[in-house]
């Protein structure tokens, strides 16, 4: 009897402890599924980084992928500090490119990064005027002049290079 005693103490232990584990593997399973789906952002305004718009821009000696070029100018510029802008993304085809390579269409009607509609609301829920948004103008960069120039034709804006751009926004890249 008290053989079948501790033989059903050690089987009710056995399952608490199997229970655990699946509890624990399940909850870890949810957290990889939740963090493998999130949309990445970017870690200078936190809008959704696009494929069609990102850089890549040294923060403090580190390569930090940001959502569209003007983020990454603006920063570098805003902060004082120096910082460069290593890698944009070609808009149609989602190539990495160096900075130097690309044209630049500036200020189109197409703009990638979202408004961040919450954050311009007051506590009383009356909308803030937009004075500053350092992703406007968008800019987006392109291999060939001509894609570049077919796109302003299309959308607006202004065709750049990347010593123009670099000058116009007042940064040092």
């Amino acid at each position: 009897m008290e053989g079948e005693e501790a033989m059903s103490q050690n089987k009710k232990a056995l399952s608490v402890v199997f229970s655990a584990m699946v509890l624990m593997a399940i909850a870890i399973g949810g957290f990889w599924l939740v963090q493998k789906t999130k949309p990445e952002v970017c870690s200078i305004c936190e809008r959704s980084i696009h494929p069609h718009s990102s850089a890549v821009v040294l923060i403090e000696g580190k390569r930090v992928r940001v959502c569209c070029i003007r983020c990454g100018i603006t920063h570098n510029f805003q902060v004082g500090k120096p910082g460069e802008v290593v890698q944009v993304t070609e808009f149609l085809s989602d190539r990495q490119m160096k900075p130097s390579d690309a044209f630049y269409v500036e200020g189109s009607q197409v703009s990638m990064c979202d408004p961040h509609q919450k954050s311009l609301m007051d506590q009383t829920k009356h909308p803030y005027h937009r004075i500053f948004d350092r992703c406007e103008p968008s800019t987006y960069a392109f291999a060939k002049r001509e894609d570049a120039e077919n796109f302003v034709r299309d959308n607006g804006g202004k065709l750049l290079t990347w010593d123009e751009l670099k000058k116009e926004a007042g940064g040092k890249q």
